[in-house]
């Protein structure tokens, strides 16, 4: 029994040793050692814009070119493919394959994105099998960031006198069923009457887009429109968009420059705050105070 026990034993640390042994360092799926570099030249001197969260901004239909630098997963000889993952609907897009010839290796390619691809977030993805071996380069892209001459103001008073609070990366903070006053200056692509609409994304189930008409307007040097925010879940990031059509396969709009908007999350024991003793706004400051105080330790650690 003594024997039977100490065989087991023994297979059980051998097993363990090999799993230890053979586990690679970076595990399928987490970014690899590589990061992205997206440029709108083929020198490669210019690289595209960033938005506020980082991401490159993309166009649908126009060719860029990317480096994947430092690629250190892979022996030389081995070929690595490259994929765009499609966050929103979770598939891999082949772009290329090419064959490792220096460790660290340097990807270099270029590549059209889709004219379809509307509003999502794409990774680049590198490996050697799609089920079993590939890791994220680090970077991100934003495809569809048409943005355009009209410049996004959004205010907390009718006058236009106190801008609306912004985060660390310059985005508005707004609040779910509050009225606020936009001002879009600066328009040039149209002449006539435009749409305005709100756009945030639907999380699973939906994966889709919503596009919220605001209203229509006449073109003019500033377009002014009240607007109250509608109730969407805390952190919903919403985009202003403006032209005179929303729909594919020819859609005819841009996004307004300036931050995007995010809902804000608010602590329980802040909506105590009334209008009564400090007014519409003062209860609004009070709440946007007591919300920087509440994150501001979680931005220390």
């Amino acid at each position: 029994m003594q024997t039977k026990r100490l065989f087991l034993f023994a297979s059980i640390v051998l097993v363990l040793i090999v799993t230890l042994l053979t586990f690679p360092a970076h595990a399928v799926g987490e970014e690899g050692t590589a990061t992205l570099y997206v440029y709108t030249d083929p020198e490669r001197t210019l690289l595209v814009e960033l938005d506020s969260n980082g991401r490159y901004y993309i166009v649908p239909g126009t060719e860029y070119y990317f480096t994947v630098d430092g690629i250190s997963e892979y022996d030389v000889g081995e070929d690595v493919t490259f994929w765009a993952y499609r966050t929103n609907t979770g598939e891999n897009i082949t772009i290329t394959q090419l064959t490792v010839d220096s460790n660290p290796f340097n990807a270099i390619f270029n590549w059209t994105f889709p004219e379809d691809w509307l509003e999502e977030p794409v990774k680049i993805k590198y490996g050697t099998k799609l089920e079993t071996d590939w890791h994220y380069a680090q970077g991100e892209i934003w495809v569809n960031c048409i943005v355009g001459t009209g410049i996004l103001y959004v205010y907390m008073d009718e006058e236009r006198t106190m801008e609306a609070p912004k985060d660390e990366w310059g985005n508005y903070l707004v609040l779910s069923g509050v009225t606020y006053y936009f001002t879009l200056t600066g328009i040039t692509e149209y002449e006539g009457t435009i749409k305005v609409w709100a756009s945030h994304w639907n999380p699973p189930p939906f994966w889709k887009f919503t596009n919220i008409l605001v209203d229509e307007f006449t073109v003019s040097e500033n377009i002014l429109f009240t607007w109250t925010i509608p109730t969407l879940p805390i952190e919903t990031t919403l985009r202003i968009k403006y032209g005179t059509s929303i729909n594919w396969p020819h859609p005819n709009w841009l996004f307004a420059s300036k931050p995007t908007c995010h809902i804000l999350p608010l602590p329980r024991k802040l909506f105590v705050v009334t209008e009564i003793m400090l007014g519409p706004l003062g209860a609004r400051a009070a709440l946007f105070i007591g919300y920087k105080i509440k994150t501001l330790p979680r931005r220390k650690k």
